[in-house]
């Protein structure tokens, strides 16, 4: 009888391993499908027939729109149907999707093209909310963190290493065969998807609970989920649209501001490497403090950061210090939003998904308006907008603080600190 208990253990430990390579996995499969449009972007315009690759930019607003429509549609056939059997379905029209693409493109129609596009991003992005949803409802409060951040630190990776990857295998120039790679890389997540254990969802594990509510408590608990869901979205959006914005500009900040394009390359692999470093040291020290007061550090620490960057804008190591440190201290925030999510209530997909559309409309819309205020007031802008950002999610904390005082904390919100 002895050696029951550790033999559950084991078991437990396999199956929450499992789950979470899963995670990894599928993220870093999602990253692929996005970096290599970037890599093969030249090949796609001659297989066009156009001159130049900009001609195409196109493409992106459908993937964008597709991305919306897809985190929701994700989200929401997470509520109501077999996460499994989604996943695996979103897993496969990835893979024949990115296939279709140089494809798609010797067609020389651009409705094709872009309808290529709107389907891969649709696909991409409903598998990230798949993943979210599948790692908040695997891992419980606190414990989706680590998981989150590790995921976001392997977007990152695999992200740089796609490039190098393409130069080893002398696979440059080839986008039949880049694309066929890209899309033999889902076959890891699928493995590891068809040898995971499905997650309860919250309905079904919070079933037996609902008798126990009194009826009156029900609506006012639903709408400050619902308070938190959107709290949480705004967040998502300051601190993608801050990363992209700053991965998007600062090649044209190192020409225009620092006068030495020779900058540009470094600038940005610093940036995309203190980010990834970031995501992985913060799957590991997160779980040791309370996660409420370590993200509204973190958001303090970026913008001191900035802060002092400010008036050193024209001075390279500033800006090499300024990006290092925002890259370790605010790579990590991104996913902070959902595991906040996480603690204080068990979400649905549709909540999960409504958080990722945040984080992609702000992705897109970061890069815009900064680009906008660049032309107008120089390319000190991009400093300038990311300090406002993150000055914004600052007072946010500060005011949900507040709110959080005046209120009595849930069972599941007490880990998360005063």
């Amino acid at each position: 009888m002895a050696a029951g208990p550790p033999k559950l253990y084991r078991a437990y430990s396999v199956r929450s391993k499992i789950r979470a390579w899963t995670c990894f996995t599928a993220i870093a499969y999602q990253s692929l499908t996005t970096v290599i449009v970037g890599l093969t972007l030249n090949d796609l315009a001659e297989r066009m027939h156009v001159e130049n690759a900009l001609q195409l930019h196109n493409l992106f607003l459908g993937r964008a729109i597709g991305a919306v429509f897809g985190t929701m549609l994700g989200g929401w056939l997470c509520d109501v149907c077999p996460i499994k059997l989604a996943m695996s379905c979103c897993i496969g029209s990835s893979a024949l999707s990115v296939i279709a693409v140089p494809f798609s493109a010797s067609t020389g129609n651009a409705w094709v093209l872009s309808a290529n596009f709107f389907l891969l991003g649709c696909v991409g992005s409903a598998l990230v909310s798949f993943t979210v949803s599948a790692a908040c409802w695997s891992f419980p409060g606190k414990e989706v963190g680590p998981v989150l951040a590790t995921c976001n630190g392997a977007f990152g990776m695999t992200s740089a290493a796609l490039p190098l990857i393409f130069k080893l295998l002398h696979l440059q120039g080839f986008a039949v065969v880049e694309y066929s790679f890209v899309a033999v890389c889902s076959l890891p997540p699928l493995a590891f998807l068809l040898a995971s254990q499905a997650p309860t969802r919250p309905v079904e594990r919070s079933f037996e609970k609902e008798e126990e509510e009194e009826p009156g408590d029900s609506p006012s608990k639903a709408v400050r989920q619902w308070m938190a869901v959107i709290a949480a979205a705004l967040a998502q959006f300051l601190f993608s649209g801050a990363n992209s914005a700053l991965l998007s500009w600062i090649v044209s900040y190192s020409a225009n501001e620092l006068h030495d394009r020779s900058m540009a390359p470094l600038l940005v692999s610093l940036l995309q490497g203190s980010l990834m470093l970031g995501s992985f040291s913060a799957s590991r020290y997160q779980q040791y403090f309370a996660l409420w007061d370590l993200a509204r550090g973190q958001v303090f620490a970026v913008l001191f950061g900035l802060l002092l960057w400010l008036p050193f804008t024209d001075s390279v190591i500033a800006t090499v210090l300024a990006l290092a440190w925002y890259g370790l201290a605010g790579g990590p925030l991104v996913t902070y939003c959902s595991t906040l999510l996480n603690q204080h209530c068990s979400p649905s997909g549709v909540q999960l998904a409504v958080i990722n559309v945040g984080g992609n409309f702000g992705a897109s819309a970061g890069p815009f308006i900064v680009g906008i205020l660049m032309i107008q007031t120089g390319p000190t802008a991009l400093p300038c907008t990311v300090s406002y950002a993150f000055l914004a999610a600052l007072l946010g904390f500060g005011v949900a603080s507040i709110q959080r005082r005046g209120n009595k904390p849930e069972p599941l919100l007490q880990n998360a600190g005063p």
